[in-house]
């Protein structure tokens, strides 16, 4: 899955480079491109206003009142043709263009090409001399910069380019022109409390119950400042999976007298709980109600569906995943450990161990990958440089490719992606996994659903890492956002539904006694979406315990593990889907009865025998008598 709305857009003025000095031949001017950007609690959409001011310094100078001013209105990258559309309009229909009093000042408008954005041409109306500066304000609304989830809101802003210049001096007339581009973000007092921002040196101010955060133009520089209100999160999940029909000799009659007769089973993943974001898992539907839950090695939750092969059957999943995460601190993180000490408890652990092994898609030992581990670890003090140094190492060697993902997307593991191959979010999950355990740094995937917003709609998975950090645990990274600012640790944006500690990527699995060649996730659908859970009593809601009343479970500790399954599931499951299983069904009935029969007629005999003795016995005493 692509990164969502991180992206680095450039504010500096096209204008610059088609506006005209005139009779300038020693002065300093300077440029101010102030962006204030404001969002209302509640609102989908935020307002930005760009306030564009010119400037002589120098009394002997000035700019004429020809050429023109361009201002780029830029596409949200990633969006399709219809969104940008869609987008562009909105945005259009609220455009406002001013001078300095408030005054209307005309425009042209010049969309271009899908990604470039819209420019807005606006004439240079006046003179500019030193007692008489120019300024145009443009202000215009964009649901670009925000995504709202119930109560938890991000706030994105553009990045300056790489290449931009703060002060530049003219060649030919020797005059120096200071740029400058500041940037503010204001939220209300209504929002939710902050929990995340980058970068992470700012400025904040309060007043008249709103606060202002300032960024500096120097942190901006191919970073786009990023922020987070909220601190808990509930999605609604709705998993709807049409169970193919694979029996088409055993007729509904006979398994409406006896079901096993033509039974498949299948095995799914619920979702999981998790700690690192005190992820919690509720159920409101869960049908049918499986024959048993275990928990494999990793600790995912597996539910056993007994479905219909002679029929099309559905399973349905409903319920809530309630998802956390800390307030903003600007502590230091849970991977800001020694190396050193780092490396004796992960070498002193044996449980460890399993996740630093190679694997067909994490080759950690392969040369090329140790090699380039080994690279990045020099100079490194701590895991958290490490990760970072990692994270950025693979952003810069892999390249999104949505072609790749909207194909069949084969995987193709850590080398052949760092190689140059087409890579997704399981080629960046994968490079990373494979580079961490080249370090020596336990590492697995996580797989679940980001970027979910409050609309109801089917889901893309996505996959991510976890690395062990001591006395923290599992902790998670994902390198497909490419960007400075590193998704690491706590996430609220999404869910997590299972994870590996090796190369199968899934948990759903089918015992049929019918040929069922290919298994395939055709059927299989999921809407993950955000909720107000206000009116929501959890304590009235089912827990994994419930969802199998008849087990007895008290506890999650007693679901049992897979290891420990039990051999009566086993049997339970020879006997519906194997062939044997199914004669044993079909004819065990008969032999029992058959014995059944035959004792029964033996008993008899014997009886009857007996009987008969006794009367010829009864019969000779009567006549000695």
């Amino acid at each position: 899955m692509k990164k969502l709305l991180l992206f680095v857009l450039s504010i500096v003025s096209f204008g610059l480079l088609f506006s005209t000095k005139v009779f300038a031949k020693a002065s300093d001017f300077v440029i101010d491109s102030n962006t204030h950007i404001t969002y209302t609690t509640g609102k989908t959409y935020v307002s930005v206003v760009t306030q564009y001011t010119r400037t002589v310094k120098n009394s002997d100078y000035f700019y004429p009142a020809t050429g023109e001013k361009v201002f780029n209105i830029p596409d949200l990258p990633n969006s399709t043709e219809e969104e940008i559309a869609t987008e562009r309009k909105y945005k259009l229909d609220s455009l406002k263009v001013t001078n300095s009093l408030g005054g209307s000042v005309k425009y042209t408008i010049e969309e271009q090409e899908q990604g470039v954005g819209i420019y807005i041409k606006v004439p240079n109306y006046k003179q500019t001399t030193s007692s008489s500066p120019y300024s145009i304000q443009i202000a215009y609304n964009t649901h670009d910069f925000v995504i709202k989830v119930v109560d938890y809101v991000t706030l994105q802003a553009p990045a300056l380019p790489k290449d931009v210049v703060f002060e530049e001096t003219d060649s030919a007339t020797k005059t120096t022109t200071a740029f400058n581009y500041g940037l503010d973000i204001t939220v209300d007092s209504n929002i939710s409390p902050l929990a995340k921002v980058f970068p992470t040196t700012f400025s904040k101010a309060t007043k008249s119950g709103k606060t202002t955060y300032t960024f500096a133009q120097e942190d901006r520089v191919g970073n786009s400042p990023y922020m987070e209100f909220g601190t808990s999160t509930t999605y609604k999940f709705a998993l709807t999976y049409t169970t193919p029909k694979t029996d088409t000799l055993v007729p509904e009659s006979l398994t409406n007298v006896l079901k096993s007769l033509s039974t498949n089973i299948f095995e799914i993943s619920l979702p999981r709980e998790f700690d690192e974001t005190n992820q919690k898992v509720y159920f409101t539907n869960v049908s049918p109600t499986p024959s048993d839950i275990y928990q494999d090695d990793e600790g995912n939750i597996i539910a056993s569906f007994e479905v219909p092969a002679n029929t099309i059957g559905t399973i349905t999943l409903e319920g809530y995943i309630v998802v956390n995460q800390d307030e903003y601190t600007a502590t230091s993180v849970p991977t800001d450990i020694d190396w050193t000490t780092y490396k004796e408890e992960i070498t002193s652990s044996p449980f460890l161990k399993q996740y630093l092994v190679p694997t067909k898609y994490w080759q950690s030992t392969d040369s090329f990958i140790a090699d380039e581990a080994n690279k990045l670890l020099d100079g490194k003090n701590t895991v958290l440089n490490i990760i970072k140094a990692d994270y950025a190492y693979v952003g810069d060697k892999l390249t999104y490719d949505d072609n790749k993902a909207n194909s069949e997307n084969e995987r193709i593991g850590a080398k052949a992606a760092l190689e140059g191959g087409a890579s997704v979010c399981m080629e960046y999950a994968d490079s990373m996994i494979a580079l961490l355990r080249a370090q020596g740094i336990p590492a697995r995937a996580a797989l679940g659903y980001a970027n979910i917003t409050e609309v109801q709609e089917a889901q893309v998975r996505h996959q991510w890492v976890q690395a062990w950090i001591p006395d923290y645990g599992w902790y998670s990274i994902d390198p497909t956002l490419e960007s400075s600012n590193m998704r690491l640790g706590q996430s609220i944006d999404r869910v997590l539904w299972e994870v590996f500690n090796g190369d199968t990527l899934s948990n759903i699995r089918v015992f049929s006694a019918d040929n069922i060649d290919v298994l395939t996730t055709e059927g299989y659908n999921l809407n993950v979406y955000g909720v107000d859970s206000t009116d929501i009593d959890f304590s009235t809601l089912k827990t994994y315990i419930d969802i199998v009343p008849e087990k007895g479970y008290e506890n999650v500790e007693d679901i049992p593990s897979s290891s420990k399954y039990g051999f009566g599931q086993w049997v339970n499951t020879f006997l519906k889907t194997t062939t044997i299983g199914k004669a044993v069904i079909i004819t065990g009935p008969v032999i029992i009865l058959v014995l059944v029969v035959s004792v029964i007629v033996a008993v008899t005999k014997n009886t009857v025998r007996r009987m008969k003795r006794k009367k010829i016995n009864n019969n000779t005493s009567s006549a000695v008598s």
